[in-house]
């Protein structure tokens, strides 16, 4: 949609930035990777660590695009 209005947008670039964000803000980083799609290469993960999303969202996450959405304002 950027594209077709003429500007130019590199996502990696965004997308590295909201996980600095994220990171910066106390997110940890097994929960930054799951956000993102990345499946991290340790067996713990792999295989032990099932979070319940919608917690992670509720209590993590939401705070943290608030925090990021008034900065923005």
């Amino acid at each position: 949609m950027l594209n077709r209005r003429g500007v130019d947008m590199n996502m990696y670039y965004c997308r590295k930035v909201f996980a600095t964000f994220l990171r910066n803000s106390g997110v940890e980083p097994e929960i930054i990777d799951l956000l993102q799609g990345r499946i991290a290469s340790s067996v713990f993960v792999n295989h032990y660590y099932r979070p319940d999303i919608k917690e992670i969202i509720t209590n993590k996450i939401k705070p943290v695009l608030d925090t990021l959405l008034k900065e923005l304002s």
